[in-house]
């Protein structure tokens, strides 16, 4: 049989030290019934290596007449090392009286046994995909077994785990550690010299995150990643959404958007109570009186008698209350914030929650005894977010169910109004001000053709005009958001990797509604992590520098592409799976501008060591 070589040419020469190293002796212990193939496997490849006279399986090395409890004793007793070979059916193994590992006469558990007792190595093999056995799963004689660090043989790696293995015997380096004593051997002397500008070049790229911040550089970035992710995976989407808007052909009907629709929104709501739909939500605010709000409040009362939440926006606050005609406001299950659609950089976020706070009576006072109201948006209301905990210093604010269950956790920032190309101040939330703090979530888009399409799109005239089509029953505990679908009102523009496109502020609401119904959280990196993140990419980006300095030109830049494409892929992939969007402008730029001051160093130190 041909004998196994190990990855590296780098074995160490065989001196009388060496050679008492590999010169083990090695008892296999297995269960016939559950790995007796992969044993005889590992017998022939050990033996190959370390020779058959080194190496004990009882198959033909028992002879006939001999007591083998006396051999495998002597064996056992004469050997360096033990395997022991767990597979599938290795613990649970039975006869007619019972489990073969509780039972005085099993052989196996007497060789495992007389191993711990004489304090040999006793390495456990996991084979067949088993798992290792806890100390509560084995008899007390075994108990110790749990705590051996075992080795698993994969059939797809067997060669490089049954190496890994064999180094594990003898004693030998692994091969990461042989990589990087070659490695060091060139590469010490340059780190002692760069070592300082390492650290200079992570407090300089610390410097310089408000500067990428204000390039609009990262967020940009961060769109990319967003966009490359919902083309992986795109964004969940909950049948239980549903979006009706009105357009021009309601206008053509009804005349100018208004008060004066008070009255159509009644039979809307009678007509979505009657198809069964579950929460139904006004993107709209009702500010003026009308001669037809009782009709509208009249329908508002049977909605909720038939067991419809009906939620409105509120646009501002008037004399420190909602901007809502007094008696509607009664009639609604609730009033949130209908603000929505700003932007953090080239990222669409909308607000979850906001604190007001009310004027201190003195410095002294705790913030938390400062709180004026504590208002959701509509989209938090619409999924049944009612109680909004603020934490006693205004760092963090949790979004909770009707339920108890926990919607949405994330800070709590102070409020700042967006400001125009020109300089001018402007306030696209009149019901918030400066002080008031506010839970923003970024928002993960749906695409637009599932908001624009049935069965998640209704027209407004599908649902109240002389036409109607909605059946009953047809919307059943569905939420249903109202809002403005025209050309040209409530829209806004975001951001969708290279390009951009405009929605309306009611898609909006249902992509952050959609958001939490699905748990999705995107949030970024924490700032701790994100400095280690940026040290260890600026690590990267030196070492990879070094790596084999006598490297082609072409080839080393080839590498430090394929290095940044995995990097990036990585950054999706987290985006998709856990939400994270990682600082990729600050993270690239460290492991760039590391790369390319390494090599400039380098090339500079280079006639020196001629």
């Amino acid at each position: 049989m041909q004998k196994l070589l190990p990855f590296s040419d780098a074995r160490p020469k065989t001196g009388p030290a060496q050679l008492a190293k590999t010169a083990s002796r090695i008892f296999i212990s297995y269960r016939r019934e559950d790995s007796i193939a992969y044993a005889g496997r590992l017998y022939d490849h050990l033996s190959a290596h370390f020779g058959a006279e080194q190496v004990f399986m009882d198959i033909g090395q028992i002879e006939a007449g001999d007591d083998f409890v006396n051999v495998l004793d002597r064996e056992i007793d004469t050997c360096d090392v033990v395997i022991a070979l767990i597979g599938p059916r290795w613990l649970g193994a039975s006869n007619e009286n019972g489990r073969r590992l509780d039972q005085p006469d099993d052989f196996v558990c007497h060789e495992l046994a007389a191993a711990l007792a004489q304090g040999k190595r006793l390495i456990p093999v996991l084979v067949g995909g088993a798992t290792m056995p806890a100390a509560g799963e084995l008899p007390a004689t075994l108990a110790e077994l749990a705590r051996r660090q075992a080795h698993a043989l994969d059939d797809k790696r067997f060669k490089f785990e049954l190496d890994a293995l064999i180094r594990s015997i003898e004693g030998r380096q692994s091969l990461l550690n042989q990589f990087v004593q070659v490695m060091n051997a060139e590469r010490l002397r340059k780190w002692r010299l760069y070592g300082g500008a390492g650290v200079a070049l992570l407090m300089f790229f610390l410097g310089w995150v408000q500067l990428f911040d204000a390039l609009g550089i990262d967020t940009r970035i961060e769109s990319y990643t967003m966009a490359l992710g919902d083309t992986v995976a795109s964004a969940p989407v909950s049948e239980r959404i549903v979006i009706v808007g009105f357009d021009e052909k309601s206008e053509a009907r009804l005349g100018r958007f208004g008060p004066d629709w008070r009255r159509e929104h009644a039979r809307a709501l009678d007509k979505l109570v009657a198809a069964g739909a579950k929460v139904i939500v006004f993107d709209l605010y009702f500010e003026k009186a009308n001669p037809a709000d009782a009709e509208l409040i009249a329908a508002i009362g049977r909605a909720r008698q038939g067991g419809s939440e009906v939620i409105v926006g509120v646009n501002q606050l008037l004399d420190q209350g909602p901007a809502v005609i007094p008696e509607l406001l009664k009639a609604v299950s609730a009033w949130g914030l209908l603000c929505v659609g700003g932007r953090l950089g080239y990222a669409s976020v909308a607000p979850i929650a906001a604190v007001k706070l009310a004027a201190a009576v003195d410095s002294e006072q705790p913030p938390v005894e400062r709180i004026g109201d504590k208002i959701a948006a509509i989209a938090s209301l619409a999924v049944g977010g009612r109680t909004l905990a603020v934490d006693e210093q205004l760092r963090e604010l949790t979004l909770v169910s009707d339920t108890g269950r926990t919607l949405w956790r994330g800070p709590l920032k102070p409020f700042q109004a967006s400001v125009e190309a020109s300089g001018q101040l402007r306030n696209d939330c009149p019901l918030l001000s400066s002080g008031d703090r506010v839970a923003d979530g970024l928002i993960r888009l749906a695409p637009i053709e599932i908001w624009r399409q049935p069965p998640r799109r209704y027209d407004y005239e599908q649902i109240s005009g002389p036409a109607a089509t909605i059946a009953a029953g047809e919307l059943a505990g569905k939420i249903v958001l109202i809002g403005d679908a025209r050309a040209g009102k409530d829209q806004f523009r975001v951001r969708r990797g290279v390009g951009a496109e405009f929605r309306h502020g009611v898609e909006l609401h249902a992509d952050v509604v959609n958001n939490l119904l699905q748990g999705v959280h995107l949030r970024g990196l924490d700032p701790w992590l994100q400095v280690l993140a940026m040290a260890a990419l600026a690590i990267a980006g030196g070492g990879l520098r070094l790596f084999r300095p006598a490297m082609p030109a072409l080839w080393r830049r080839l590498l430090l592409v394929a290095c940044l494409l995995f990097y990036l892929a990585l950054t999706v992939l987290i985006y998709v799976q856990f939400g994270l969007l990682l600082n990729t402008a600050y993270h690239i730029g460290a492991f760039l501008l590391s790369y390319w001051l390494l090599g400039k160093l380098s090339a500079a130190a280079a006639p020196a060591s001629a």
